[in-house]
């Protein structure tokens, strides 16, 4: 969750003169170098192997890769680029009003479906418009994907909004998919096409997604369907009488089941003690202006609660944060979340603690105007597991430890695939204790004021904790803050509302292709901050930025390829000090204090 701390003016100590940082600028220049690590020893730990993420159903090729006659763009990590948007920070733009131009993915697998991100540019006045666009499979046209700028392009400053007077573009891309009839073997053509009446301006094609669905689920026994009790499989009439009168009909610890079909829900349906199961998120569909299942509010939460095999599709087309438009919210303890697809809702799950022990498994969460998944204060006790998260328009998964709630404690952020968030993080720790971010492949993130993994000091009666952050990879995360006017890390620490005291364990972390620095501390004291065998591969500015005051313990860290003059960034002097525990390379010698320089490409 974003809040807007980063336009405080602040004032750091630069190595025996002072500047005042405005909006975060630096305004000292040839400053003497702060003090150096210890000399390193000769011992060259394994490389960190990071995390692999999520165990994805489906394969995915990008655009760029593809046989086209379009235009690739990036790569670029200027924001407000189509291209800083994309994955891998590349693209191809098609020209549109019939050009013929295309782009031609090759599935490497078997598959009867695709999902495939796009942008197509929007209104002169924001207004929703659709635009065809022609898809043929081995050379034989099928019917028309009809895409549509509504839940992309927003402007101005947080929280946003559809108004393109107001600049600051962002948000791009969306994505639409389809299911076949037909399994296609691998080596089979899907060409995306400018036809004469595909009338948007251009289309950018970001990637296609090709998974081998498997068949419908059925009906469970002894289960309550919605469409005994009058639900609409059509989608048209508004079915949430009939599925709450389904959930009544099941009574306590009973089984409700949602067919093959689409079903109108303009709001939330209420469940507490009961499971909700659909034929699979392909399958069974809920939609509506903001379709969405809400547990009991705290302190009193719902219980056994389990949704599995569905996927819900709002209408949410601009961030309202006083709007409870979310697709899982409420309060659930001892409950289960499962194989839910979750797009163009406001927060894929916002859960308001306090409550305890509930797991999130196997989600699909995408094209959010906020957060993917937010435990957000007094959640004890519980999981986000092997999901996959993506274009979200806050963080991907975040603790949010509000002290009115009280703290976020032992709960376990592990193995998931989270990527380009529009604005903050990946993964986020904002307070709380014992809780563990591992295994988790975080890519393309802290497009906006972010980065890829953070652990922050937010509320200053929850402090931080005990924090274990192991096994991640983190590709290409981190950004140039706007109000700071300097570079956000692909792993951070900020202590912006209290000093961190940790311990904040970082093991076998891998960080490759950061825009800016590979790891940051930042405002207020941090310390008992330990990182330990983390390799960074490629740098755009240093390997570690330290810009407050505090410690940490570095062991078996590793730099390569870091583009500034010196892999350290440092204007605090002794106030921030390094351990060195032995096997580090790279990450030492005289830290520069100066202006920021330009990021290596």
């Amino acid at each position: 969750m974003f809040t807007s701390l980063r336009s405080l003016k602040r004032v750091v100590a630069l190595g025996g003169g002072t500047a005042l940082l405005a909006s975060g600028g630096v305004l000292g220049l040839a400053i003497q170098p702060a003090v150096a690590m210890p000399v390193q020893t000769d011992t060259t730990p394994a490389a960190a192997t990071g995390g692999s993420g999520a165990s994805l159903p489906y394969s995915e090729v990008q655009a760029e890769s593809s046989a086209t006659n379009g235009s690739v763009i990036g790569p670029s990590y200027a924001q407000g680029q189509l291209a800083d948007e994309a994955s891998g920070r590349k693209a191809v733009t098609l020209s549109g009003n019939g050009s013929g131009q295309y782009v031609t993915f090759t599935t490497p697998v078997a598959t009867n479906s695709i999902d495939f991100r796009y942008s197509i540019p929007d209104s002169s006045d924001g207004s929703v418009y659709n635009a065809p666009l022609s898809l043929y499979v081995n050379g034989t046209k099928q019917s028309d994907f009809s895409l549509t700028n509504a839940y992309s392009w927003y402007y101005g400053s947080y929280p946003f909004t559809n108004t393109p007077s107001s600049g600051g573009q962002h948000h791009f891309f969306d994505e639409v998919h389809r299911l076949f009839d037909t399994t296609y073997p691998a080596g089979t053509t899907f060409k995306l096409q400018v036809d004469s009446g595909d009338s948007a301006s251009s289309y950018t094609i970001d990637f296609a997604d090709f998974e081998q669905v498997g068949a419908a689920q059925s009906q469970p026994a002894g289960s309550v369907s919605v469409t005994d009790k009058g639900a609409d499989s059509s989608g048209v009439a508004d079915s949430t009488s009939a599925f709450n009168a389904a959930i009544a009909a099941a009574g306590s610890g009973g089984t409700v089941w949602i067919p093959p079909g689409t079903y109108n829900i303009p709001g939330h349906i209420a469940v507490n003690n009961v499971t909700i199961a659909g034929a699979g998120m392909w399958y069974s569909t809920v939609t509506g202006a903001a379709p969405g299942f809400y547990g009991n509010s705290a302190p009193s939460p719902s219980t056994n609660v389990h949704l599995q095999n569905f996927a819900i599709f709002g209408n949410v087309q601009e961030r309202d944060d006083s709007a409870q438009v979310n697709g899982i919210g409420g309060a659930m303890s001892s409950s289960t979340v499962s194989n839910i697809w979750i797009e163009h809702d406001k927060v894929g799950a916002w859960m308001d603690g306090p409550m305890d022990g509930l797991t999130f498994s196997g989600m699909r969460i995408r094209d959010t105007t906020a957060d993917g998944i937010n435990f957000h204060g007094g959640v004890t006790n519980s999981k986000v597991t092997n999901s996959d998260i993506r274009n979200t328009g806050d963080d991907g998964i975040a603790t949010w430890a509000d002290s009115s709630l009280g703290a976020d404690a032992n709960d376990t952020i592990s193995n998931n695939t989270v990527q380009l968030q529009m604005l903050a993080n990946g993964i986020a720790i904002y307070g709380g204790h014992d809780n563990t971010v591992s295994g988790n492949l975080v890519q393309d993130t802290g497009i906006n004021q972010g980065g890829g993994i953070t652990v922050a000091q937010r509320f200053t009666s929850t402090p931080v904790g005990t924090t274990t952050v192991s096994g991640n990879t983190l590709v290409r995360d981190g950004d140039l803050d706007p109000n700071w006017q300097f570079g956000v890390g692909a792993l951070w620490f900020d202590g912006s509302q209290g000093a961190i005291t940790g311990p904040v364990n970082v093991s076998d972390t891998l960080i490759e292709q950061s825009p800016y620095e590979a790891v940051q501390w930042v405002e207020g004291t941090i310390s008992g901050v330990s990182l330990n065998n983390v390799t960074i591969n490629g740098t755009g500015t240093f390997a570690l930025q330290e810009q407050t005051g505090g410690a940490a313990t570095l062991t078996g860290v590793t730099a390569t390829g870091v583009g500034a003059s010196s892999p350290v960034y440092n204007c605090e002097g002794g106030n921030f000090t390094v351990t060195d525990g032995g096997g580090n390379s790279g990450v030492d010698g005289t830290p520069f204090c100066g202006p920021w320089p330009t990021p290596a490409s």
